[in-house]
């Protein structure tokens, strides 16, 4: 019943390359940190255009490690890939390989919104419309307008992961500054709520931070655990579609 909500809480969004807020070539490096401890190191790249069935799409990967110290503990090699469809902002295809502590996972997902199913090795799942995976997801949220919000209001994201759908429900909370290599960056902040049952179980307990200009980029994420806080902070970016807004 809550997908239904969706009909409502999502327009039908149409884009171009020409209007979306990223293009091929952005890249962008974040140092993770727990407890003030630099722990690893994470790395988002919209790589190139591909052409899927006649639909034109962007590669995007993420990459996420363990600083080299921590390999002895605790080793994390993980990557995530999407191909987005440029004109839906829906993945058309996500691969997932993940190597956390010797505990190792690959997961390959065929979306097909016009059907709303996603077929996995041999089966086939039901997803609701406007479905996202686990990055894809990211970049959909970046397309949003800054006029389209209202501090403490909700939108709501289905994702698809782990062979189950989910709604991921997203607050905007209003305005801050964060400090970087590069200089102040303005930023909008939001706080998803997580499902429950997994690692992050309070959605409260996270914040991800995304600059007040037209990039709307990652700059900084922050999460609380059991054991202490997480954060990812950006250390580089490059080849941007716009000049990152710098607050001097």
């Amino acid at each position: 019943m809550r997908y239904l909500l969706i009909l409502f809480l999502f327009p039908i969004y149409v884009f171009s390359q020409n209007n979306l807020p990223y293009v091929v070539g952005e890249y962008s490096s974040f140092n993770l940190t727990f407890e003030g401890i630099n722990v690893g190191s994470a790395e988002l790249e919209i790589l190139s255009n591909k052409v899927i069935s006649d639909i034109n799409t962007f590669h995007i990967v993420g990459k996420g490690r363990t600083a080299p110290f921590f390999d002895w503990f605790f080793k994390v090699r993980d990557v995530y890939e999407t191909f987005l469809d440029t004109s839906t902002v829906l993945p058309l295809k996500f691969i997932r390989d993940i190597n956390e502590g010797g505990y190792k996972k690959k997961q390959a997902y065929n979306f097909n919104h016009n059907d709303t199913v996603v077929y996995v090795k041999d089966t086939i799942y039901s997803i609701p419309a406007h479905t996202q995976d686990m990055l894809s997801a990211l970049f959909f949220a970046r397309t949003f307008s800054k006029d389209s919000l209202e501090i403490n209001n909700s939108f709501f994201v289905p994702i698809f992961m782990d062979e189950e759908n989910y709604l991921l429900e997203i607050t905007y909370i209003g305005i801050d500054k964060v400090k970087t290599e590069f200089g102040v960056v303005n930023c909008l902040v939001f706080k998803p709520m997580m499902q429950e049952g997994r690692v992050f179980q309070d959605g409260e307990k996270m914040k991800i931070w995304i600059s007040d200009d037209d990039n709307h980029l990652l700059i900084k994420v922050e999460t609380e655990i059991w054991a202490g806080t997480i954060k990812a902070l950006i250390s580089e970016c490059k080849n941007n579609k716009y000049p990152i807004s710098i607050i001097k």
